[in-house]
């Protein structure tokens, strides 16, 4: 005897088979509109802390760290952040840096250039005047040139004098008589 009971649970669980089929259909669909609704919110904020920066001439530099501490996209905040970190990068407000330098690439105008080295020199006006001799043959093309072909010169010298059998300190002695400090 069969009560009707083995129908009715058949039905049963087709009906909540379906029920259990859409259920997960729609968390689906929820959870790919809630990723889909956090990106898009993510895009507006860049976009409105884009412009909330560019309104306050904030250089490039200090902006990429704002964006990294997730600053949010409001004047206050901004303001707030620099007020907290500007001096860390040397920036004052009204969108000026402390130091007042110019971009990396930019050139300093020749009046503000010093006339005089902020270091003294270490090198000699020997050395100073042989650095500028060899820039002149550089700027010529001729400088390796000019001193290879002269060093070849005085070693064959040197050689037909003394014989391929010389001592190094004879030889060394007939390169500084020639004018080659070894």
């Amino acid at each position: 005897m069969s009560y009707g009971y083995d129908d009715d649970s058949n039905d049963e669980q087709q009906n909540g088979g379906a029920l259990r089929a859409q259920l997960e259909k729609a968390l689906k669909d929820l959870k790919a509109a809630q990723e889909e609704n956090a990106k898009l919110s993510k895009n507006v904020k860049t976009a409105t802390l884009d412009t909330v920066l560019r309104d306050k001439n904030v250089p490039a530099n200090i902006q990429r760290w704002i964006k990294r501490d997730e600053v949010e996209p409001t004047a206050e905040a901004v303001d707030q952040w620099l007020a907290e970190n500007g001096t860390d990068f040397g920036y004052k407000p009204g969108g000026e840096t402390a130091a007042e330098k110019p971009s990396e690439g930019q050139q300093v105008p020749a009046t503000e250039a010093p006339t005089e080295p902020a270091v003294p020199s270490v090198l000699t006006p020997e050395d100073v005047a042989q650095l500028e001799r060899l820039q002149g043959l550089l700027a010529q093309g001729v400088g390796q040139t000019v001193f290879s072909d002269a060093a070849t010169t005085a070693v064959s010298t040197v050689e037909s004098q003394l014989g391929p059998d010389a001592s190094f300190q004879d030889a060394v002695a007939a390169l500084k008589s020639q004018g080659f400090a070894i």
